[in-house]
């Protein structure tokens, strides 16, 4: 069988803690930053770039850190579908394990 070519930078564990870090960073941030509180009320639509725009200079490398990861894991997922093994593809979920708690 093949070896998947999209892990050779794929660092499960660092993505796994970034992904925790922004789940609770940004639930934080809903429930304690003014501006962001506020505009929740005001609307129900909610832009990922605004939060980014709240993130300081650390979590903004942390979340480009994050993203790189996630495009190999969205690449990987895709090889290992397409070769019959790995997560199963749930429409409007993506790929998913029930073992796997990197899901919102």
């Amino acid at each position: 069988m093949m070896e998947n070519p999209n892990l050779e930078n794929w660092d499960e564990a660092r993505y796994k803690e970034l992904n925790t870090y922004f789940r609770i960073k940004i639930e934080l941030m809903l429930r304690t930053n003014p501006h962001l509180v506020a505009q929740q009320q005001e609307s129900s639509n909610m832009h990922l770039q605004e939060l980014l725009n709240e993130f300081d200079a650390d979590d903004r490398e942390r979340w480009e850190e994050f993203i790189q990861l996630d495009k190999l894991k969205l690449e990987a997922d895709m090889w290992d579908h397409l070769h019959g093994r790995g997560t199963r593809f749930r429409p409007g979920l993506g790929f998913t394990n029930p073992d796997d708690d990197t899901t919102w």
